[in-house]
């Protein structure tokens, strides 16, 4: 019985249409577009009442032949937004500042908890769920481009 109930779940997983599993890209997805950059899976987390920093991830997909380079984000939520990236240094976990980033050719640069990310630094005000906010990306080849970031639940994530 154990078996079947397996089976029936397996199946019922695989019956969902690509366009509906969270790794697919769709039309929905997709945020914005800069020359070959699409940009798809923006999102952010609730804040907690009072809190001043936040952080925003997304993908970044490289469809040309060249590399690009992520140089500034900026948004009105907040009085600054940086690249950063979480590493671990000899058991201590550390935020570094990168100043650019580059996007190569024919790959995706992932922006997740626990790696990449855009730190939003001085926000005007907490991040609500169900709302969404502006984030303009600037590369250095594609130009500028804007996308909505919508804000999920604590906890929740498009992972």
């Amino acid at each position: 019985m154990r078996l079947m109930t397996v089976l029936f779940a397996l199946v019922a997983i695989l019956a969902v249409p690509a366009s509906l599993r969270a790794d697919a890209v769709t039309p929905a997805h997709v945020q914005g577009k800069a020359g070959d950059l699409t940009i798809h899976h923006v999102w952010s987390r609730a804040t907690p009442p009072g809190a001043r920093s936040g952080a925003a991830y997304l993908v970044i997909d490289n469809a040309g032949n060249s590399d690009d380079t992520l140089t500034a984000v900026s948004t009105p939520a907040a009085s600054g937004a940086m690249i950063h990236e979480t590493a671990m240094t000899n058991g201590v976990m550390t935020m570094n500042h990168v100043m650019a980033l580059a996007i190569p050719a024919g790959k995706s640069v992932t922006f997740a908890p626990g790696g990449l990310h855009i730190m939003l630094m001085g926000l005007g005000a907490p991040l609500k769920a169900a709302t969404s906010y502006r984030l303009t990306l600037t590369f250095e080849k594609a130009g500028t481009v804007a996308v909505d970031v919508p804000v999920l639940k604590p906890g929740q994530s498009l992972e």
